[in-house]
């Protein structure tokens, strides 16, 4: 974690940004395809 706040101070905010943003847009590819299932963590009970 602290490699993460030194990058973040030496360099810029953004490639994170565009990294969550990247991950948001693949899990709602995959749920909208139901090759995940968005119930996949729940327990049953």
């Amino acid at each position: 974690m602290n490699w993460f706040m030194k990058f973040i101070t030496t360099k810029s905010f953004m490639p994170f940004v565009i990294y969550r943003i990247l991950l948001g847009i693949l899990l709602f590819i995959l749920v909208g395809t139901d090759t995940l299932s968005p119930h996949a963590g729940e327990s049953a009970g």
